[in-house]
């Protein structure tokens, strides 16, 4: 009798820690959480982007490595010759595959004059490329193109949509 209680209370705590250890695996637990941050990215002592918002959590202790903003988030990106900032409401950057992705109310403003605005937007850091297979309204200071679909560098120089509407000036070289 002894014997089979002690075999059942051993093959109990057995189960009860292999569940708490499949539980902690399962919950995705930050690495760290803030509230209404700044972060600053450099390369060679020179700034190349600012992101803030009013919470970040960092997940680089999971293995997709990466980490979510939560509301009013905005990135701010430095070129040579110019400066985007995008806006949304939330975004996820994946570090391993340096790759962003924003949601509601994604804006994108520059330097130059240009706005894209849409509910979801892609970014390839790595490439510069955007992409979208949401609605989108593009303009600058002689386009107005708004569409179902957006591919394109992130210097809108080389620009695929879907559907098109809206008016696109073309000029003969």
């Amino acid at each position: 009798m002894r014997y089979t209680f002690f075999l059942t209370f051993i093959i109990l705590i057995s189960c009860d820690t292999e569940i708490q250890f499949n539980d902690i695996d399962e919950v995705n637990i930050p690495l760290s959480i803030a509230n209404n941050f700044t972060m600053t990215y450099t390369d060679s002592s020179k700034v190349k982007s600012y992101v803030s918002g009013n919470k970040h959590f960092d997940y680089s202790n999971n293995i997709l490595n990466y980490s979510e903003f939560f509301d009013n988030v905005e990135l701010i990106i430095y070129d040579d010759n110019k400066t985007s900032t995008i806006k949304s409401d939330y975004a996820i950057v994946f570090n391993s595959f340096r790759f962003m992705e924003f949601k509601g109310n994604v804006e994108i403003t520059t330097s130059d004059g240009e706005l894209l605005i849409t509910d979801q937007l892609y970014y390839d850091t790595e490439n510069e490329w955007l992409f979208t297979e949401d609605k989108f309204e593009y303009t600058d200071k002689s386009n107005k193109i708004i569409a179902n679909r957006l591919d394109s560098n992130r210097d809108f120089t080389d620009l695929v949509t879907g559907n098109l509407t809206g008016s696109i000036n073309i000029t003969d070289q």
